[in-house]
């Protein structure tokens, strides 16, 4: 064979090769895969090449606008069929209102308080290291260990946070699977605040506030005016508790997209919905952290586009009830 020939078979396999391995690399992103960048602390999932969430564990006090910006863990959530961030990050109103984030201003412990809310005084919420990082073409799922920390660094509780997205077709969204576990470090903790400072919450983006225009929706059972129930916490019981679920609507650019929070049951009550028309909504409950026994909450968040009828929320959380069980 001559040396021409060679070559030309030699470059057409390289062809060959080469395609054969950008055909694996795309069908390998084809579903849910993670984008891990440590320089920056941000995990982002991916649905092929549309972002999902993005993990935010970065910590750094270099100065104090950093430190300011890196105090808590949180997730940001993307707008289904856009590539635009939803949810709100540090600054802006209510510098600590940070995507999905979870915390209790009043954390006591050895005759003590510290607010991992608002993550005064030095307390801090700190990414330690991933447990899983995993995706398929079905779903994708992170694992974090994360030490609520004093202002000393030691921590006060550990928590393992799961958090596992699938698609959500009836929304065309994502079905955000929150499970968090918290372990004492300090003996007994109890967990207290109020409806407005603690719980699990959701966050949109600034220019909701800018509106002041979120919405919602609640179980036929429920008040069903748009506008936010905004009640403190006074009462026996206090008003606007243990709804099951609710759902907050807004629009982003142009888009609309509704957020559907689904409840637990199976943790402690009272639960507290908190509603805010500028976007911020969750629940709180009050409760002891036992030094031997950890307090495991499971949620689901449903994030999609326009705006649901009562009827079909109401049919996903009660699929939500079933798969609790």
């Amino acid at each position: 064979m001559s040396p021409l020939r060679s070559i030309a078979n030699l470059t057409v396999l390289s062809a060959v090769l080469f395609g054969a391995v950008a055909s694996a690399t795309a069908n390998n992103k084809a579903g849910f895969h993670w984008d891990n960048d440590e320089e920056a602390g941000t995990a982002d999932l991916l649905f092929g090449d549309q972002p999902v969430i993005r993990y935010m564990y970065a910590y750094d006090t270099s100065d104090e606008t950093r430190a300011h910006e890196t105090y808590k863990v949180f997730h940001h959530v993307y707008g289904p069929g856009s590539k635009t961030i939803i949810t709100k990050g540090p600054h802006g109103k209510y510098t600590h209102h940070r995507g999905l984030y979870i915390g209790w201003n009043k954390t006591g412990f050895e005759g003590t308080s510290l607010d991992f809310w608002h993550c005064t005084k030095g307390a801090h919420l700190r990414h330690v290291k991933f447990v899983d990082l995993s995706a398929n073409e079905d779903h994708g799922s992170m694992t974090a260990e994360i030490h609520w920390n004093d202002a000393e660094g030691k921590p006060v509780i550990v928590e393992w946070r799961t958090v596992s997205v699938s698609k959500e077709p009836a929304t065309e969204g994502w079905q955000i699977d929150w499970s968090t576990k918290l372990e004492s470090r300090r003996g007994d903790i109890t967990l207290d605040g109020d409806r407005q400072h603690a719980g699990f919450q959701f966050r949109a983006d600034q220019p909701v506030a800018d509106s002041n225009g979120g919405t919602y929706l609640r179980p036929k059972t429920f008040p069903q005016g748009e506008a936010a129930i905004q009640v403190g916490d006074k009462g026996n019981p206090p008003a606007h508790i243990n709804l099951g679920w609710f759902a907050l609507s807004y629009e982003l650019k142009g888009q609309r997209y509704t957020v559907e929070y689904f409840d637990n049951p199976n943790l402690p009550k009272p639960s507290l919905f908190s509603e805010r028309p500028y976007g911020r909504f969750g629940t709180f409950f009050k409760t002891t952290l036992k030094a031997d026994t950890p307090l495991e909450m499971k949620y689901r968040v449903i994030v999609g586009r326009g705006k649901p009828s009562v009827d079909d929320v109401q049919s996903r959380y009660d699929a939500f009830l079933n798969a609790l069980k």
